[in-house]
């Protein structure tokens, strides 16, 4: 219940920063950001990282809204994704893929009363989390793979990764299904 009930004050908190109009505000939610990094021991060298990882889509929804409205509300909405984009990353790195699957699992408990099987959702949410960095690193070592081939990473030239990409894919997808049925799930 605990994970639950961080798992929605992370959701309500995300949210409520879309609704923040004040610019004083901003600085008590960026202080509220640190002080939860400083509280549950993030480092904040990643988490530099990780907004320098995005910094790009949030410059492009900058100068989107610095033409469709004006610079101090893409200024704002830099700021609001900024917030998020670092409080998302708190609670990705303070909550293990086990966790965030038992939290979806307690939160589809009234699908209980439909006969819906909450393990299976939970074994479905910890695989799908589980394929995320699997998927990154193949399409790393694929795409590392055609620059050294002297192809050029284009989007002409992405048909032939991504079909790669997604033979691996369905290759880890028929290894996991012989190996949960070696162990017996699902099985009456």
């Amino acid at each position: 219940m605990k994970n639950v009930l961080i798992f929605l004050g992370f959701i309500l908190y995300a949210t409520a920063i879309f609704f923040i109009q004040n610019p004083w505000l901003f600085l008590v939610v960026l202080f509220l950001n640190l002080l939860a990094m400083l509280f549950l021991k993030t480092k904040l060298l990643e988490a530099i990282e990780n907004i320098m990882k995005i910094l790009p889509f949030i410059l492009l929804t900058v100068v989107i809204n610095w033409i469709l409205e004006n610079y101090e509300y893409a200024i704002f909405v830099a700021i609001k994704l900024l917030l998020v984009c670092n409080s998302t990353y708190i609670y990705a790195k303070t909550t293990s893929v086990r966790g965030i699957a038992i939290t979806i699992k307690n939160l589809c408990m009234p699908l209980k009363l439909c006969k819906v099987n909450l393990d299976d959702i939970e074994i479905l949410v910890c695989i799908s989390l589980s394929m995320i960095p699997i998927l990154k690193k193949e399409y790393r070592q694929l795409k590392e793979a055609s620059l050294a081939k002297g192809m050029a990473i284009n989007l002409k030239n992405m048909k032939p990764i991504l079909t790669k990409l997604m033979v691996s894919v369905m290759k880890r997808v028929n290894e996991l299904e012989e190996s949960m049925i070696e162990k017996g799930y699902g099985e009456v």
